[in-house]
């Protein structure tokens, strides 16, 4: 039974702690399938949206820059009062739930919002409260349960928001409206280089369903899945279950944690520069796919119809979901090196693929975008658990990952959407050109945590990154 398989693997030991735990990951994994679910939904109507408010591609991509402007700020924030002030597992857990609830409300408004500022104001309070609540999760998972065990728990954390991902492709199919010509024309008409007949205004372009404009109701029941769930949370909260604790409040461990491998100073300052650059660009790639796919097939090359290529999201997505799926199993059985490793050169190749047979087939732009999805999937729960093998990540340093997703997450929509007015090849050369960079950045985390560099292993610079690690401080006060 699943149940007992995972509650043996934790080995928690207390009745009251295991129903808190099992209670928890459901609770988490149900809402991080809400989150995936809310950032998918918008790529493949992001077109309707553009067309909807009379605006451009590049324009309406700034949908994902103030969402992951919104997602940075939140990270920071999270990682600085999460295990700091908010001291008691109740607390923790009030704060996920009123994260979550907003969620939900900022979603449900996404869709109506009269005139883009508006839409982009609900957009960054929505990722926003993502940002919270994805940090706080993982945060806390590494709290409870420890840098090791927490691992195919991270990495499961990151199928469900990829579960939503595919789930969010799925949603949006019955209410795709069937016209692309006006909608690909949609940043001529803002533009006003293209003359518009009086009698397409005179079309209705976007259904109405139940009085209601069909592309607002997958937002509406993502929203309404958010909203349920953050209430799971409440209930948690309020009741009597124990939290278990691996760390203390002062983010010391309770617990023997004896495959830490530390790094010295100097390798630790590279390891992290790299880390951050690392996310960055991984984040860059993972947005890119999700607001430039639809758009990609709709009016790129292929020009597909709305159906059809809106299937390159599904594609891509179940690519992640597949891809999460397996470096649960993977994680157990390699390490995080290796698995990033493999995951950035599969990267590559995918890439290769896409720039060479995507402009000509359908097939090999599907096939294409499921093989990197699968691999880029495994890239965020991999680095988190490496930078984990090395050091502690539950206190402030925990931002660093997501600074730098939320870095190449804002920054890389609207690039890839001013690219593709110019020319639609140019967003596959720009994908290929990140994953070269990221490719070198693994193997500068390879050399720096696995070889022996002479001029980096100072004896006397043991121990990291000043006063940002505490166990790290006492560690070494004890070994002198």
């Amino acid at each position: 039974m699943p149940r007992r398989r995972i509650l043996d693997y934790l080995d928690l030991g207390n009745v009251s702690e295991e129903r808190w735990t099992f209670s928890y990951l459901i609770l988490a994994w149900a809402a991080e399938l809400g989150n995936g679910v809310i950032q998918t939904i918008t790529g493949p109507m992001q077109p309707f949206l553009a067309y909807n408010l009379k605006t451009d591609t590049s324009t309406i991509n700034l949908v994902w820059t103030l969402g992951f402007i919104g997602f940075l700020l939140g990270s920071i924030l999270t990682s600085h009062i999460f295990t700091k002030y908010l001291v008691t597992g109740r607390l923790k857990l009030f704060m996920m739930f009123i994260i979550l609830l907003s969620t939900g409300v900022s979603t449900l408004a996404l869709p109506f919002a009269s005139n883009l500022p508006i839409l982009l104001l609900c957009r960054f309070v929505q990722f926003l409260c993502y940002g919270v609540f994805l940090t706080g999760d993982s945060i806390l998972l590494v709290f409870t349960l420890g840098p090791e065990k927490s691992r195919p728990f991270i990495n499961t954390l990151h199928f469900f928001i990829s579960i939503g991902f595919l789930a969010g492709t799925f949603l949006v199919q019955p209410f795709l409206p069937g016209t692309r010509e006006k909608v690909c024309r949609s940043e001529e008409i803002a533009n006003n280089t293209t003359d518009v007949k009086s009698s397409d205004s005179e079309v209705e372009v976007i259904e109405k369903f139940l009085g209601v404009q069909s592309i607002a109701w997958p937002f509406i029941i993502s929203s309404g899945w958010c909203i349920l769930v953050s209430f799971g949370f409440l209930v948690l909260a309020v009741s009597d279950l124990a939290m278990p604790q691996f760390y203390d409040e002062n983010i010391n461990t309770r617990h023997k944690d004896g495959e830490r491998v530390k790094l010295t100073r100097g390798r630790k300052r590279i390891f992290l520069t790299m880390i951050i650059l690392f996310f960055a660009l991984s984040g860059a790639v993972v947005r890119v796919f999700q607001s430039m796919s639809m758009t990609f097939a709709l009016c790129g090359p292929l020009a597909l119809n709305s159906h059809r290529a809106a299937l390159t999201d599904s594609f891509y997505s179940s690519g992640m979901c597949f891809g999460r799926l397996a470096s649960i199993a993977l994680a157990t059985k390699f390490l995080p090196s290796t698995l990033l490793r493999g995951s950035t050169l599969c990267c590559l190749a995918a890439s290769v693929l896409l720039l060479i047979l995507a402009p000509h087939y359908a097939v090999s732009l599907y096939l294409g975008v499921a093989i990197m999805g699968f691999f880029v999937s495994w890239q965020f729960g991999t680095g988190f658990s490496w930078t984990s093998h090395h050091m502690n990540i539950t206190g402030r340093i925990s931002s660093i990952f997501f600074i730098g997703l939320g870095v190449g997450s804002l920054s890389s929509p609207p690039l890839a959407g001013f690219l593709f007015t110019i020319n639609p090849m140019s967003v596959l050369y720009l994908v290929t050109g990140m994953i070269v960079v990221q490719a070198g950045t693994v193997m500068v985390l390879w050399f720096v945590s696995e070889l022996r560099i002479p001029v980096l292993d100072d004896p006397q610079s043991q121990d990291l990154v000043g006063s940002a690690n505490i166990e790290d401080l006492a560690e070494s006060s004890n070994l002198k």
